[in-house]
């Protein structure tokens, strides 16, 4: 990739490229010493691939939160870019959906748990690590045939470029990081709880979620959910050129 041709990014974000797996290549990174703010993406244009280094100082709990700030972050980053008629929506925890089938989503790693301003269990690095599937497979005769999995191209949203969902999603991610450091988690509660797809969710304020099915309550594990993605993409055999 020309470098005039990569995002342009708020300030406090440090952008790099690494050969591939972004997320795998920011948690290396992180466990020796990156900043906060360290971007690292992908260059590639069938998939979006970025993942960010967060060096936190909440215990464990609220920091995971974050991953519902990094969501809300993918999700109105797309919607700035697609077209309006988009619906795109929320799969709990981690899965970015666009008419209901899942176009990519959010992976969260965090270090070992130390002690950071007098308080106890605080992940040393979190990173948020972001995919999302930008074309399908050019030798697939029958595109759309799979419901569960799609791609932007498909969407209605082939125009949009990964320098372009990389820049939004770190304009907006921004913006729910710091309305979550101000005004703590209600506020990104209130905002997911809007955008989930499944309405009948509810998420409580330490980030875990239940739902009710008559007299029986299910109870989610925030922490639980997040230690394996929910979401694995297909490989394309064809990339576009």
């Amino acid at each position: 990739m020309n470098p005039a041709d990569w995002p342009v990014l708020p300030p406090g974000y440090t952008l790099k490229l690494c050969v591939s797996d972004a997320f795998d290549t920011a948690c290396r990174a992180a466990a020796e010493g990156a900043a906060d703010g360290l971007m690292l993406m992908v260059d590639r244009q069938d998939r979006c691939e970025a993942a960010l280094v967060l060096r936190p100082l909440d215990p464990i709990q609220p920091a995971l939160t974050l991953a519902y700030v990094g969501m809300l972050g993918l999700h109105d980053g797309l919607a700035a870019l697609a077209p309006a008629e988009t619906p795109a929506s929320i799969g709990w925890p981690d899965r970015l959906l666009v008419n209901e089938a899942c176009v990519g989503g959010l992976q969260v790693a965090h270090g070992p748990l130390v002690e950071k301003e007098g308080m106890a269990d605080v992940p040393d690095w979190l990173v948020l690590g972001i995919t999302v599937q930008m074309f399908g497979d050019r030798e697939d005769d029958t595109p759309g045939v799979e419901l569960e999995y799609t791609n932007l191209h498909e969407e209605g949203c082939g125009e949009i470029t990964v320098p372009q969902l990389i820049e939004a999603f770190a304009r907006h991610l921004l913006l729910w990081l710091d309305r979550w450091q101000e005004d703590g988690f209600e506020p990104i509660r209130r905002a997911l709880l809007n955008e989930l797809s499944d309405k009948a969710l509810k998420v409580e304020a330490n980030g875990d979620a239940w739902f009710e099915d008559g007299a029986t309550k299910t109870w989610r594990s925030l922490r639980d959910a997040l230690r394996h993605r929910s979401w694995v993409l297909p490989e394309p055999v064809g990339q576009p050129s």
